[in-house]
């Protein structure tokens, strides 16, 4: 028995273990795959272009919802429109939503209209997909895409430069444009060398890279040039070898009077101011004047509100204007932002199709555009609005949301802020973390409640086990400690012997008083003792013969084991018993 206790114990032990290492195994979560491609078309400059996006579960789970942001070079593209896409200036939101019950593809078409020649790349910034059960889905492949942008045969292929310059150090030889390969030496404590390298083409784009971080010895500056078609490029190199010498204090001196000679911006130091410029290049409603920087004269630009315009040069070649503070001394970039025409017919809220929502925090209102009257939405509790939002269509056929300046009358493809959006996604991944809690407790619950009950079944059979245990014989039983005398036994075979009939005549036979001789009283039992002092009303009723030798059997075993303990049995000497004529 204590063997199968022993197993039951170790199973129990060995279950309890394996059910507490399952929760570790059923939290894990197999999450479902997917993957991001895109197509990489080509298009000449200044034509519109489509870009396709997929989104597609790899695992073969439907998809619930998608939240994609991309990044483009926006000097080389413009964002025009996109399948449940807005944004612009480099950066488009792209958003998907489950269509269908088993949908496993989300498919977006962009498009773009090209700028420039050359090769530019529409890249993944950040994603978020969902299955059809809110999980987040693992993307293993994320893509991106390479639009190819031809230039039409209009477009220059010049390449070169016009001007190649260092500084500290000169170039030898003398530059040539058709000369790629220069040498200068600078001191031993140099860090950088400033590279002027404008283009021969004002639309040619000029790189200089590796004038940063000199060591000693020789380094290698790359300036390369890519002509306006995009395609066609020329690279200038020149070594530039740092010695071990460091200036004296004389030079230093020197070097940082230059350093603080006019024509230096103050503020950053990689920019200087030009003495000249193109005036082809002089921006719309400015004329060229004369202005004294620092103490020299360069050419400049006015317009009639007064704002002056210094044209600078950075150290890769490349030039601009900067407006001029000339009471604070700062230069800052001529930044324009130009909008291209665009034609919206504003639609009725009628147009608007089922499903999509009105703009939150908007009530409706009826606004003024021209001489007309049109329905429109402003923002809850402004009472002077300066931007509505009203409904429209573009010369695509495309149907949005607008925003209205009505103190410029400009208009606006209208997106929700994007801080409302980051609230929104952050209570979404709360919501979502909370709900996989929940999931999580639930599963534990059920594992506890499933060892609850484990553990009353084993309890269960253990006290069947032990109930329905067959018990020993450990104890002898009152017989065995009285061993009846061998004329006591010898009178019970007496009376066994006699036959019933003769047992019972002789039972109702009684002698006379006379017939008898009176015969000493013998000493009362103790068993007869306590019969005859019982109550009256508690007395025992009439017992039988074997009944009555049972009871004294006891009692004088019960008297005897007493008699034992005040007083050790004599080995030699017989125990006294005392009998008693069951005949009488």
């Amino acid at each position: 028995m204590n063997r199968k206790i022993k197993k039951l114990a170790a199973a129990f032990l060995t279950m309890v273990m394996l059910l507490a290492a399952m929760p570790g195994q059923l939290l894990v979560s197999y999450a479902a795959t997917g993957k991001i491609t895109f197509s990489d078309p080509s298009v000449t400059v200044g034509n519109q272009v489509s870009v396709n996006m997929k989104i597609t579960s790899s695992s073969g789970e439907p998809l619930g919802a998608s939240d994609v942001m991309l990044e483009y070079d926006s000097s080389a593209l413009e964002f025009v429109s996109g399948t449940n896409a807005n944004g612009g200036a480099g950066s488009i939101r792209v958003v998907g939503a489950m269509e269908s019950a088993e949908q496993t593809t989300f498919s977006f078409t962009l498009k773009f209209k090209a700028l420039k020649a050359g090769t530019s790349s529409i890249k993944v910034r950040s994603q978020e997909v969902y299955d059809a059960n809110s999980q987040a889905v693992t993307i293993e492949h994320v893509g991106n895409s390479a639009v190819k942008v031809n230039a039409p045969e209009t477009y220059s292929r010049e390449a070169s430069l016009s001007s190649l310059s260092v500084s500290p150090g000169e170039l030898s030889p003398a530059f040539s444009a058709d000369v790629t390969e220069y040498t200068v030496t600078v001191p031993g404590d140099t860090e950088k060398i400033t590279v002027s390298a404008p283009a021969k083409d004002d639309k040619a784009k000029v790189v200089v890279e590796g004038n940063e971080y000199l060591e000693s010895g020789e380094n290698t500056v790359v300036c390369k040039v890519t002509a306006e078609d995009g395609t066609t490029t020329k690279t200038y190199t020149i070594t530039v070898v740092k010695s071990d010498e460091v200036p004296s204090e004389s030079n230093m001196e020197s070097d940082s009077t230059e350093a603080a000679a006019p024509g230096v911006a103050a503020d950053s130091g990689n920019w200087q101011v030009a003495e000249t410029f193109n005036e082809e290049e002089l921006p719309d409603g400015f004329t060229v004047t004369e202005y004294e920087y620092n103490g020299t004269q360069v050419q400049a630009a006015v317009n009639e509100q007064g704002t002056i315009l210094l044209y600078m040069t950075d150290e890769e070649g490349n030039g601009d204007f900067f407006i001029y503070d000339a009471v604070n001394g700062l230069l800052a970039p001529y930044v324009t932002v130009r909008m291209a025409e665009k034609t919206i017919i504003v639609l009725p809220p009628s147009e608007i199709p089922e499903g999509i929502g009105l703009p939150e925090g908007f009530v409706a209102c009826t606004i003024d555009i021209g001489s007309h009257t049109v329905d429109g939405w402003i923002w809850k509790g402004s009472e002077t609005p300066e931007y509505c939002v009203v409904y429209g269509r573009n010369a695509d056929g495309e149907k949005n949301f607008y925003r209205y300046d009505q103190k410029e009358m400009t208009l606006q493809r209208y997106f929700p802020d994007p801080d409302a959006e980051d609230l929104r996604a952050k209570y979404v991944s709360v919501a979502e973390d909370y709900n996989g809690l929940l999931d999580d407790y639930r599963i534990r619950g059920y594992i506890i409640v499933g060892l609850f009950g484990v553990c009353i079944l084993l309890v269960i059979l253990l006290l069947i086990l032990l109930l329905t245990r067959k018990p020993k014989n450990t104890y002898k039983s009152e017989r065995e400690w009285y061993r009846e005398p061998e004329n006591m036994k010898q009178g019970r075979k007496t009376e066994r012997g006699i036959p019933q009939n003769k047992r019972t005549i002789m039972e109702e036979e009684e002698p006379e008083p006379g017939d008898l001789d009176p015969e000493p009283e013998e000493e009362e039992s103790p068993v007869r003792k306590s019969a005859r002092n019982l109550p009256s009303g508690k007395r025992t009723p009439a017992k039988s013969v074997a009944d009555l030798e049972r009871d004294i059997a006891s009692s004088l075993a019960k008297e005897a084991g007493q008699a034992a303990k005040e007083e050790p049995p004599k080995a030699d000497e017989d125990e006294d018993f005392e009998f008693i004529d069951l005949d009488l």
